[in-house]
């Protein structure tokens, strides 16, 4: 089976999210979190995935899987009807 690659989360943009994430599981797996970042004063989220490694350039994080997309935005939009939802 072959490697996923992992999605990068520039150094640069990490100061334009909230200090502390917001964690959440899916069905499929409820033991590893996935990292969910807001900006800063916006309802604007970022659906990171689950974090691999850190690196010079950035946060590495392996991505989520379209039905685990679909669950994590579901969960989001329950309580942020106007939130905008991205992934990295």
């Amino acid at each position: 089976m072959p490697a996923i690659p992992w999605k990068l989360l520039p150094r640069t943009d990490i100061p334009k999210y909230d200090s502390i994430p917001m964690y959440m599981y899916t069905e499929k797996d409820g033991l590893n979190r996935v990292t969910v970042l807001k900006e800063t004063s916006k309802e604007i989220y970022l659906v990171a995935g689950r974090y691999a490694t850190s690196g010079p350039e950035g946060r590495f994080y392996n991505p989520l899987t379209d039905e685990e997309r679909a669950e994590i935005e579901r969960m989001l939009r329950g309580s942020r009807k106007e939130a905008a939802i991205n992934f990295l």
